[in-house]
C-alpha cells in the first residue's frame, strides 16, 4: 500500500470517527431503550442526578452574577467563577468514581456528558482570561460555548425526566 493511500484511510476513520460521535446528548439518551441492567438503571439515575447538579450550578451562578453586576462587583464575579469552575470539576469527578456502565449507549451518554461539561469549564477559563484581560472577543465566545453547554445538558436533564 502507497504512502498516500494509507494517509487516505487514516483520515477517512478519523472523519467516520468525528460524524459518529456528532449526537447530542439527548439523541444518545434516546438510544437506551428499556433493557437497560439494574446496575445500569442505577448509574442512569446516579448520572441524572450529576445533570442536575450541574443544571442547579449553573442556575445559582448565573444569579449571582447577575447580582454582582448590580452592583458593579467584578473581583467577587470572578472569584465565584472560579468556585463555579471548581464544583464543575466535583461534578465531572463524581461521574468519572461511578462504576463503568456495561450498556454500551449508556457509556456513550457518559462520556457525552463529562465531555461536556470539560468544555464547559475550559469555557469558563477561557471567559474569565477575556474578563482578566479585557478581551470581550475571549470573552463573548466563551460565553456563547457555555450556553450551548448549558442548553444542551438542560434539554437532556428535561427528556430524562420526561
Amino acid at each position: 500500500m502507497s504512502r498516500k493511500t494509507i494517509f487516505l484511510f487514516i483520515f477517512l476513520t478519523f472523519l467516520i470517527g468525528c460524524t459518529s460521535n456528532s449526537k447530542t446528548a439527548t439523541e444518545l439518551y434516546s438510544t437506551l431503550g428499556q433493557n437497560l441492567s439494574q446496575k445500569d438503571l442505577a448509574l442512569l439515575e446516579s448520572l441524572e442526578s450529576h445533570v442536575q447538579k450541574f443544571i442547579q450550578l449553573n442556575e445559582e451562578l448565573d444569579m449571582l452574577l447577575d447580582e454582582m453586576k448590580k452592583e458593579d462587583e467584578l473581583e467577587a464575579a470572578i472569584e465565584t467563577m472560579q468556585i463555579a469552575n471548581e464544583e464543575a470539576m466535583y461534578i465531572y469527578n463524581l461521574i468519572e468514581l461511578d462504576e463503568q456502565p456495561t450498556n454500551k449507549n449508556l457509556h456513550e451518554l457518559r462520556t457525552h456528558v463529562q465531555a461536556s461539561i470539560e468544555k464547559y469549564m475550559e469555557a469558563m477559563n477561557l471567559q474569565l482570561e477575556g474578563i482578566t484581560t479585557g478581551d470581550p472577543q475571549k470573552t463573548d465566545e466563551a460565553y456563547e460555548e457555555m450556553k450551548i453547554i448549558n442548553e444542551e445538558l438542560n434539554k437532556l436533564y428535561r427528556s430524562m425526566k420526561g
